[in-house]
């Protein structure tokens, strides 16, 4: 594998069409290694003989398409980011692009701003990544990997090789490793990431977070939410597993049945995972989402059985597209349901265990075609969903 500059990222372009290649060359080069390829089948030679640390890619090319390439690329490069830079957008491909965990994505024609600005931001989140997984693993290695996070934290700061770690990941006040000491932001990208690495556990919720934040979007920008409503959707959507951290791995990749005991304890995550964030700087809102969207309409849910429009609005919203997400994928207990299938399952639990207006208003998502949607705003939507630790989100 070879490595172009160990100083510089090296950043991969694919388009079948030279102008935009060309253009995109001449903004990045300045600052990065540029390769080009024309199509999927030189791309994916280069990804392979070479370090790439982000890959641009434009969705229709001739042979294999940028929904196929995205796919291996997930595959066998799992760290790379992704970029789709295209001139057609639609639900579908804007869906298929968060399956595959990309980092933005771009309308053509595109400027300098808005190419640099998603750039910089795609590899500071893998660069973030990289040195947060690195940290998690060493943790794990010295504490457990399944500990709630009150105790991790507590090894971190009895720790100094840990702490310093830490601390040179993060901007910290007052020089100690604590989470009540992180700047806003921060302290998110830390949740992010270790959501994302719970997700790592099980190989069947990869990227689970990120989808549901999308379409949990797309349901509060159709409801006309406000901003700060809709910050609180997207933030808790993409945090609302996060409770799982303290459930034993083997329960959450058991292909058969658990027990009432076994049940009980997967069931607590809503509730962890809201008392882990209480404690921060984030909105009260955020944490009540976290904590019950596992509730139902008719009041059967858990952890604390409220119904109807007693559960938060936020939560309601996060069911319905939690549900859709975790019906269209593999589970290690079946295969992924069709779309016709979980459209039907959405429908007829609508008033049971959904809201029925939330259901109303994603299934209208869901039949829109790439005329009815807005390019702009599904890109809008994929850039939040990709950068997801705005501070505009706290409290």
């Amino acid at each position: 594998m070879t490595l172009l500059n160990p100083e510089r990222s090296t950043i991969l372009v694919v388009d079948d069409e030279r102008g935009p290649r060309e253009s995109l060359r001449m903004i990045l080069s300045p600052e990065h290694e540029v390769l080009q390829a024309r199509n999927a089948t030189e791309a994916l030679e280069m990804l392979r003989s070479h370090e790439v640390d982000l890959v641009t890619l434009d969705l229709h090319m001739p042979g294999m398409g940028g929904d196929e390439l995205m796919r291996v690329i997930r595959s066998e490069r799992p760290q790379v980011e992704i970029i789709i830079i295209t001139g057609c957008a639609s639900v579908e491909s804007a869906t298929e692009g968060i399956r595959c965990g990309v980092a933005d994505y771009l309308q053509k024609p595109f400027d300098v701003v808005q190419v640099s600005g998603a750039v910089a931001r795609s590899l500071s989140r893998r660069h973030a990544r990289v040195r947060l997984v690195e940290f998690l693993s060493e943790l794990g290695a010295v504490v457990g990997h399944d500990r709630c996070l009150p105790a991790i934290l507590d090894d971190v700061r009895r720790s100094e090789k840990l702490a310093g770690r830490l601390g040179g990941i993060f901007e910290v006040r007052g020089g100690t490793p604590n989470l009540d000491a992180f700047e806003p932001a921060r302290t998110i990208e830390f949740l992010e990431v270790l959501a994302e690495t719970i997700e790592i556990k099980d190989p069947y919720m990869r990227g689970h977070g990120r989808r549901v934040a999308y379409y949990a979007s797309l349901i509060s920008y159709r409801m006309q939410l406000s901003t700060e409503e809709h910050d609180h959707v997207r933030l808790a959507a993409f945090l609302h597993d996060l409770g799982k951290v303290g459930v034993p791995t083997d329960l959450l990749l058991r292909p058969g049945a658990l027990n009432r005991e076994e049940r009980a304890l997967v069931q607590q995550h809503p509730v962890i995972g809201a008392r882990l964030i209480r404690p921060l700087d984030i909105a009260v809102r955020v944490s009540e989402a976290i904590r019950h969207h596992h509730e139902w309409w008719d009041g059967t849910g858990y952890p604390d059985g409220v119904a109807g429009t007693d559960i938060p609005l936020v939560a309601r919203i996060i069911a319905v597209a939690d549900a859709f997400d975790a019906m269209s994928s593999d589970r290690p207990y079946r295969r992924a349901l069709s779309r016709e299938t979980a459209v039907s399952e959405l429908r007829r639990y609508a008033g049971i265990q959904f809201d029925p207006d939330v259901v109303k208003e994603f299934l209208a998502i869901l039949e829109l075609g790439v005329c009815d949607t807005d390019p702009e705003f599904l890109a809008g939507i994929i850039s939040e969903v990709g950068n997801a630790s705005a501070p505009a989100q706290l409290s």
